[in-house]
């Protein structure tokens, strides 16, 4: 495919929701007013990609109202192309988040059963844009929604896969959404039709304990490229030759939500950009190191304080 026919660099698919949450550190018991942010794992991709100049564009189902179309405003104010969304008259997910400090967790608790996205089917979108597209990005959160959800991210990875366009998986895995063993089967077949599969390396001991190495994982997804995210410390990563490694960043953390998210955005900002396995791993900590540092499920970021954190690896004052 000559680059004159591509028309985006990233194409996602997924749901987006409200993110309702008290003040401060209020309790959802008491508090008299909610925040509302959007989050989405996918569409927290497509916007952080966009944000440091990539053409991408998000698909999903939105219900044609006041709150859909605030999620569809707020991705397209970030850059992103929202024209294949499939608009019906459905509702919109939420989920609550109540923030604790230590000894008592963060809560979030899902209101998204029967959502306009959890109905999406494959025969909602326009299959022949991937086709003109450089990369597909998906999430094992997307099939675990429903029946018609999986199929559409089968779908997704079968129209990639004839397109020879790369696929990259994130597992995601969500404890409230299903059980580990129900996952595992699922990540397996989609995980094994990726060109990268990423997982936070906590998850991937839970479903598949002493195989869940990268090494392992390598052979096991029929020789994807393995990234293993370790939170402070950073991220592992495996090709089928070669280890690497990059450490993460001292961040005072004011938001962990999204965070995955940007790690995922600055890794396929990087491979995209041609940069080494070990380069994309260290973009990849930086933008979720910068996430960290702001409220929302979004990263509001731009390129240059990425590459300034890549160069300088400081948080002194710019001046």
């Amino acid at each position: 495919m000559s680059s004159n026919e591509i028309k985006y660099d990233v194409l996602t698919l997924g749901e987006t929701m409200w993110r309702l949450s008290p003040p401060g550190r209020e309790r959802l018991d008491t508090t008299r007013s909610l925040d509302v942010n959007v989050g989405g794992s996918e569409s927290n991709v497509a916007i952080a990609l966009a944000r440091l100049g990539k053409r991408v564009a998000w698909w999903s189902r939105l219900p044609d109202n006041g709150p859909g179309r605030h999620v569809a405003a707020t991705l397209r104010m970030h850059g992103v192309d929202v024209s294949g969304v499939c608009w019906d008259n459905g509702r919109l997910g939420t989920y609550f988040v109540e923030f604790g400090s230590p000894p008592r967790p963060t809560q979030v608790i899902y209101d998204r059963a029967n959502s306009s996205a959890s109905h999406m089917r494959p025969e909602d979108f326009d299959w022949s844009v991937i086709r003109h597209c450089r990369w597909l990005h998906l999430t094992g959160i997307t099939p675990a929604l429903s029946a018609s959800c999986l199929e559409t991210t089968r779908r997704a990875v079968h129209e990639a896969r004839a397109a020879n366009v790369p696929v990259s998986f994130d597992l995601n895995y969500r404890a409230k959404l299903w059980t580990p063993a129900q996952a595992a089967a699922v990540y397996d077949e989609l995980a094994g039709c990726a060109t990268v599969v990423i997982a936070a390396e906590r998850d991937v001991r839970l479903m598949y304990g002493a195989n869940g190495n990268a090494h392992a994982l390598h052979e096991r997804w029929n020789g994807a490229v393995v990234v293993l995210t370790r939170s402070a410390d950073g991220a592992i990563a495996y090709d089928g030759k070669t280890d690497v490694e990059a450490p993460g960043y001292p961040v005072q953390v004011v938001d962990r939500v999204g965070a995955g998210d940007a790690f995922d955005a600055g890794l396929l900002c990087a491979l995209l950009d041609g940069k080494p396995l070990g380069e994309a791993l260290r973009w990849g900590n930086a933008v979720a190191a910068l996430k960290l540092t702001m409220q929302g499920d979004i990263a509001v970021i731009h390129r240059a304080e990425v590459e300034h954190l890549l160069a300088e690896g400081s948080s002194a004052i710019q001046r």
